[in-house]
């Protein structure tokens, strides 16, 4: 049993609830490759990057290819546009110019939505341990059927 509350333990935090701390300057942001961030783009690097990213494109996630004091390459995850409709990706390269850039989130856990949803996922399978824990016997004769009305 301890091992099964381990093992959702593990899936909870991996498959858990995140968030983006908003809204850094792209000035002081130097993401490190590999890591995952949501970038909002100007209205002019929208306009710019219509033709690789789609129209009215407005946030980008993805995780950080390549950035240096010009640009940032990400593998793109999703696109968002202004009609918030969310379009997802495949780990496309694009390169993003850093004054199309207006600010850059970077991930992070939620620990208490995590936390929550973690608990409920325990409490299931606690629940359902209990539920299903019998030893497979039955404790009463069992009657056969009668036949025909009677």
């Amino acid at each position: 049993m301890k091992s099964h509350l381990a093992v959702l333990a593990a899936i909870s935090l991996v498959s858990g609830c995140y968030s983006y701390k908003e809204g850094e300057p792209v000035d002081a942001v130097a993401p490190a490759v590999g890591s995952q961030i949501q970038v909002r783009l100007t209205q002019q690097g929208a306009t710019s990057l219509a033709h690789q990213i789609g129209p009215e494109a407005v946030t980008l996630d993805g995780n950080v290819v390549a950035a240096d004091q010009d640009s940032l390459r990400l593998a793109l995850n999703s696109v968002e546009d202004s009609r918030h409709i969310t379009t997802s990706w495949k780990g496309e390269q694009v390169s993003i110019p850093r004054d199309a850039i207006a600010s850059v989130g970077r991930r992070k856990l939620a620990v208490g939505p995590t936390a929550l949803l973690g608990g409920l996922a325990a409490g299931g399978v606690v629940a359902a341990a209990a539920i299903f824990s019998g030893s497979g016997e039955s404790s009463g004769a069992v009657q056969p059927p009668t036949q025909g009305h009677q």
